[in-house]
């Protein structure tokens, strides 16, 4: 790829419903949307955390048909697996040569994984950059391992597509990019970024463009306000997607509403997976405000499928109390269709990896 042509790699983001492919292009100190493509599965893999210990599923004919659709250049990539196809855990590893280090978190998980039928691939990050007090018992690092069948099946996918990948990052280092890339974590403040995806939920506190505090949750995942809808409005998964996308949530904003019954009887039927969605970033809030004061968000960035929910924004700053907003990408020309207003929230991640090229430069 010839970054002297500003443009990024080919990010590849890689989901249970859907996958998706993103391309960035230099925009002096910033980043544009260049080209984007979504493609949903025939059938949707399983949200359930056992789908990392199963034989792993090729996502070659979402790829290509994403590559045929979308206009992209230039055959390098970098890619991201589901985080439930990866285990995310925090360790207190003493200072050491990142050989040492590795070392050290391998030992310290070998047990966990020695009945296991293949081997582990992992990588670790500092959560907090001043961290280097050797006698604190705190956890100072974040680790993401998936199975080596997982990243090679991915590697085999990108390169029968034409593509050359070039790494496996993790979603939480690409939520982290996102949020730089437009700004919300700027002058040393912090934000919690919300990936609201389709199976599964994952919250970072980021700052300095980096994962400072990550977790992923359970039981709030957006397929499950889709799934709510199609069941009560007796509509395809489609036809859920419209409804959420374009009537949404019913708030109190003093707006006129595209049709109030309708968003109070979604607001209705989503009321579990969102309710449990809201308590889950309020344990997260109470405790960076317990234990790690330095960490508190001062607002939260919303990306993935449910961004996009018309109203999902002011619902969520009403009942958290914090400033909440819908991460939007800016476009380099054209506004693209799939990726317009709200929509380009579900290419956070793939627009993150695409600006990893620079990076490497």
């Amino acid at each position: 790829m010839g970054l002297s042509q500003q443009l990024g790699w080919i990010g590849v983001d890689i989901g249970t419903h859907t996958v998706k492919l993103a391309q960035a292009v230099r925009d002096g100190a910033a980043a544009r949307l260049h080209r984007a493509a979504v493609i949903q599965r025939p059938t949707s893999w399983s949200g359930d955390d056992a789908l990392a210990l199963e034989q792993p599923i090729t996502s070659y004919p979402e790829i290509r048909a994403a590559l045929e659709c979308g206009g992209f250049v230039g055959r390098n990539a970098i890619c991201a697996l589901p985080m439930n196809v990866c285990q995310l855990r925090c360790l207190n590893v003493p200072p050491g040569t990142d050989q040492e280090r590795r070392a050290i978190i391998g030992g310290e998980l070998a047990d966990e994984w020695a009945e296991l039928s293949h081997p582990m691939e992992f990588d670790f990050w500092e959560m907090e950059a001043a961290r280097t007090d050797k006698a604190t018992d705190a956890y100072n690092v974040s680790v993401l391992a998936t199975s080596r069948l997982w990243v090679s099946q991915l590697f085999r996918d990108c390169r029968k597509s034409g593509l050359d990948c070039w790494a496996v990052d993790g979603v939480p280092l690409a939520m982290a990019r996102a949020v730089a890339l437009v700004g919300g974590a700027s002058g040393g403040r912090r934000a919690l970024a919300v990936d609201w995806g389709y199976s599964n939920v994952t919250l970072c506190v980021v700052g300095d463009e980096r994962p400072l505090y990550s977790r992923r949750i359970h039981d709030c995942a957006f397929g499950r306000v889709l799934d709510a809808i199609v069941r009560v409005f007796d509509v395809t998964l489609d036809e859920a997607q419209h409804l959420a996308d374009s009537q949404g949530l019913a708030v109190a904003d003093g707006k006129s509403p595209t049709d109030e019954t309708t968003q109070r009887a979604i607001t209705d039927v989503a009321a579990e997976p969102i309710e449990e969605l809201v308590r889950q970033i309020r344990r997260t809030l109470q405790f960076t405000e317990a234990q790690r004061r330095h960490l508190q968000p001062a607002a939260i960035w919303l990306l993935g499928g449910g961004a996009a929910m018309r109203n999902a924004a002011p619902y969520l700053a009403n009942q958290l109390g914090l400033p909440v907003h819908v991460l939007q990408l800016p476009h380099d020309g054209e506004t693209i269709a799939c990726a317009a207003g709200q929509r380009s929230a579900v290419f956070s991640s793939a627009m993150a990896l695409s600006a990893a090229a620079w990076r490497a430069a």
